[in-house]
């Protein structure tokens, strides 16, 4: 069966607005708690003191409204690391090592700012919708990638080039990050050299291209 996870509409009125937040919140501590699988629409509207048609109005199933969660998620960790981006690259002259190690560190950041994005990463595969706003997300890092980062510190860069270069590096830091937040148990020192050997990677082809 084939399930419709996009929300129903967006909320206008500052009551619709914090219902729908309260509906979100109540999802994800459910899902934190129970897993995705014993989640139902009838449990968070229960927790959240509200019929199911009024939830309804807003989502038609849990799989929208673990959509919406996801794609805040997303616009969040990206909205603040090029933020970070950008206040970097108001003094940065050239690119170097140093660079990498601090745009390493910015991501970190930014997926740790968002405080529910490693459950939100755990059942990206449950549904099709969520690994295309997965997929989604990277392309959009790609692009602004491109844009705040690549053709100030490369300007020489042909567009195609830089947007395979933005692809491969935002794809790699990508599948590093999540192999490490699956792995429950690694130890600190272990999870630094592991980002050490992926700096050392993107400065290796990031310097290919002065």
């Amino acid at each position: 069966m084939k399930y419709k996870a996009l929300p129903r509409r967006e909320p206008k009125q500052l009551r619709s607005k914090e219902r729908v937040q309260k509906i979100l919140d109540t999802t994800i501590q459910l899902l934190q708690d129970v897993g995705y699988d014993s989640i139902t629409t009838d449990a968070i509207a229960s927790e959240c003191g509200i019929s199911v048609g009024s939830l309804y109005q807003f989502f038609p199933n849990k799989e929208a409204i673990l959509y919406s969660l996801a794609d805040i998620s997303y616009l969040n960790i990206h909205d603040y690391f090029f933020s970070l981006v950008k206040e970097e690259m108001k003094t940065r002259k050239k690119f170097d090592e140093k660079l990498i190690s601090q745009l390493l560190w910015m991501f970190e950041e930014s997926i740790l700012k968002v405080k529910w994005y490693h459950t939100i990463e755990s059942i990206v595969h449950t549904h099709p919708e969520l690994q295309k706003l997965d997929q989604k997300s990277n392309e959009r890092f790609a692009k602004s990638l491109v844009k705040e980062l690549l053709f100030p510190l490369f300007p020489k860069l042909k567009k195609q080039q830089a947007m395979d270069v933005a692809f491969i590096s935002v794809e790699s830091v990508d599948a590093v990050f999540k192999s490490l937040l699956r792995e429950s148990k690694i130890s600190k020192a272990r999870k630094k050299q592991i980002i050490g050997e992926l700096g050392r990677f993107l400065y290796s082809y990031f310097s290919q291209l002065k």
